[in-house]
């Protein structure tokens, strides 16, 4: 067999790469530009730049680094358009940097009022940021109380302003916008407390006017519905549901424009509460629970669905990124979209119809055993169906924390093949009625805690959606990683939450480059070529705006990754440099250890009532914006009755707590004091190791 040389094979990888892009598209962007989230309009997170490559990548360095002005680490896929870069963070901020050299050009600051409009949804959310858009001349990004922005990509001025959702309903906007067909698409979430139903919005982009709205669930069935569509849904959800939820079945991400077949493609969330005893006794199927919609972009009117979970209780959205492409199944040409959601599942649907094709496990999964081939609904394992088993706990795996969220998958048109960021996080999922969201108790850093069938970790897939069997699989050292670029010269890009930045083999998964950035990643790359030079962009920090990092801290970073926001420009022969990351030491906490029993009882509330969703399990936090409890000051804790139950704080993001009552706050209180002297006393025991080596 004649052997080809590595030059001739990449002419080969990209002569393909051109050929099914083609397929795909009939305006590819330009190599200098990275205009959508996901790099075109198929979503690919591919480059088809070739300068870099698997010959080479060993001279790749720093070109340039940005320090940007967010105490939060930035999330979102970097968007290229003419010579500019742009990102969002959290308040609805935007930023702009000169691609050539890093220097911020302009941020946009939405004035924010966290005054008594706000409720504990809209603060949340307003810590929280995947990204923003750009449609010709304007950048569109969203903020936490549910307003859109429309601001000029030149001058960060803004243009409109419009509001999507009632922040008075328990509704916030924590994903980025999509644009498409002159149209800005925008979703909302609910955080799982089935206050209210979601829904999709799609605004005029030149002038802000809503067009049309989608929701993703019926309403109250005693009033009319909107559509047949709505109708026919609500005959799945059981008698008298709207006495037992309202929601969520929140499109909290998940948004892709078709613009050949004019469709977009929604990914939805699951139904609240969490357990399914809490919703009606004889639900069904409850559509559009964790499914893709196709709705018609210009109207809003339903096309197809596919469900990937019915009846859910794991919380396995379907809200992970929709890829578009062009394959040759059964000897024949499909377009369909692709998608690797919560449920560990790898999904092939046709785009035209939403016909189910195939689908298999792309990691370990034990809710389900397969995904029947001919009725496309998944066969479910007893043993996970915790909500049956009162009293029992089930280990579940993948679960609330999901196999793959929102963080961006890679396809790669050469190798055909899937770049799958996978989140291994077995979870310890129990029926709680206490807990107040969703009414099941959850302990999603289980596989951490010594039991060694149960081992929490991260994986790197390359997936074959013709065969669905994975390629090749890189394990990584925690669960929650960067989204994954992919190249025509062979290579995938992906940043961890120990803060190395890696570059594989696209076709064998080889290793071949890393670097030390000192800080986590969970933003996909971008890369783009400016002036003859290709450079690789990575937003790097403490990955604070987004609520993975607050919400898990020991699985999205390290106490050494939890680094400032930075913007990091790569390039071959560059030689710039990153410095370590200070890691902040913490002091002897001001008030003494609290009785174990009354800690303990604390950390049920802390759960149950949802601080974990800012302060963080263990109230463990990445240095973000949002303050880390285990430092709180002899003030703070004199005033901590003040602060939780009267609102002290509130016009710093600290919503008020009324109802908790003197014996919650003393025990929550009790919890947060010994997790200060968990991290000191912890902290000091490596320093007395670190002397006696």
């Amino acid at each position: 067999m004649k052997k080809i040389s590595g030059l001739a094979m990449l002419i080969l990888l990209s002569v393909s790469a051109a050929t099914v892009h083609a397929a795909a598209s009939d305006a590819a962007p330009r190599a200098s530009d990275w205009p959508l989230i996901g790099g075109n309009a198929e979503v690919w997170h591919h480059s088809s730049s070739t300068q870099i490559n698997a010959s080479n990548i060993e001279k790749l360095g720093v070109a340039w680094v940005a320090e940007m002005p967010s105490r939060d680490g930035l999330v979102g896929n970097p968007i290229v358009v003419d010579g500019v870069v742009y990102q969002s963070g959290p308040l609805g901020r935007a930023y702009a940097n000169d691609v050539r050299t890093g220097k911020l050009l302009w941020m946009f600051a939405p004035e924010i009022d966290f005054g008594d409009k706000q409720r504990l949804i809209s603060v949340w959310s307003l810590r929280y940021s995947r990204g923003l858009s750009v449609l010709e001349d304007n950048v569109y990004v969203a903020a936490g109380d549910c307003r859109l922005f429309a601001v000029d990509r030149k001058t960060g001025k803004q243009k409109w302003e419009a509001v999507s959702c009632d922040i008075g309903q328990d509704y916030g906007i924590t994903a980025a916008p999509r644009v498409g067909g002159g149209k800005v698409f925008i979703g909302n979430v609910c955080v799982d407390t089935g206050a209210n139903r979601g829904f999709v919005d799609a605004f005029d982009a030149n002038t802000g006017k809503r067009l049309w709205r989608f929701y993703t669930m019926p309403g109250d069935p005693t009033q009319p519905f909107e559509s047949k569509t709505m109708e026919m849904a609500a005959k799945t959800w059981g008698t008298d549901y709207w006495k037992k939820t309202r929601g969520c079945v929140s499109a909290w991400d998940s948004l892709t424009y078709d613009d050949k077949l004019n469709l977009l493609y929604i990914g939805t969330g699951s139904a609240a509460p969490l357990s399914p005893p809490e919703r009606a006794a004889d639900a069904g199927d409850e559509l559009f629970v964790d499914s893709i919609i196709a709705v018609n972009a210009s109207t809003g009117e339903y096309v197809w669905h596919y469900q990937t979970v019915q009846h859910d209780g794991w919380d396995l959205a379907a809200v992970s990124p929709v890829s578009i492409a062009e394959l040759p199944i059964k000897g024949k040409q499909r377009r369909v979209v692709m998608t690797a959601p919560k449920n560990g599942f790898f999904y092939v649907l046709d785009a035209e119809t939403g016909k189910f094709l195939s689908a298999s496990n792309y990691t370990d999964v034990n809710w389900a055993s397969h995904i029947d081939s001919t009725t496309g609904r998944p066969v479910t394992i007893a043993d996970a169906r915790y909500w049956e088993r009162p009293g029992q706990a089930s280990v579940v795996s993948p679960a609330v924390g999901g196999a793959h969220t929102w963080q961006a998958m890679a396809f790669n048109p050469a190798t055909r093949l899937a770049y799958i960021p996978v989140s291994v996080t077995p979870t310890l999922m129990k029926l709680d009625p206490e807990a107040v969201v969703g009414g099941v108790s959850v302990d999603m850093y289980y596989g951490s805690k010594g039991d060694p069938k149960w081992t929490a970790r991260g994986e790197l897939v390359a997936w074959d959606p013709m065969t669905q069997k994975a390629r090749w699989r890189v394990m990584r050292e925690l669960p929650y990683n960067s989204g994954v670029l992919s190249t025509s010269g062979n290579l995938v890009f992906q940043g961890t939450a120990v803060g190395k930045f890696d570059a594989f083999a696209a076709d064998t998964g080889k290793q071949l480059w890393s670097f030390d950035t000192h800080a986590s990643m969970l933003a996909a790359p971008t890369s783009v070529e400016v002036d003859g030079q290709q450079l690789v962009l990575v937003a790097t920090g403490n990955s604070g705006s987004s609520a993975a990092a607050t919400n898990l801290a020991r699985y999205t970073s390290t106490p050494q990754t939890r680094a400032p926001s930075r913007l990091i420009a790569f390039k071959l022969g560059g030689t710039g440099s990153i410095p370590a990351t200070v890691v902040q030491e913490f002091p002897k906490p001001p008030l003494p250890r609290q009785p174990v029993e009354l800690a303990k009882k604390g950390a049920e509330y802390f759960e149950a009532e949802w601080c974990v969703g800012c302060h963080g399990h263990g109230a463990e936090n990445v240095r973000s914006s949002i303050p880390d409890l285990r430092l709180s000051s002899p003030q703070t804790h004199q005033q901590f009755e003040a602060i939780v139950r009267g609102g002290l704080r509130r016009n710093n993001g600290m919503p008020a707590f009324p109802h908790l009552s003197a014996e919650h706050l003393q025990a929550i209180q009790a919890h947060v004091i010994n997790e200060a002297w968990n991290a000191y006393e912890a902290q000091e025991a490596a320093k007395a190791h670190s002397k006696s080596r």
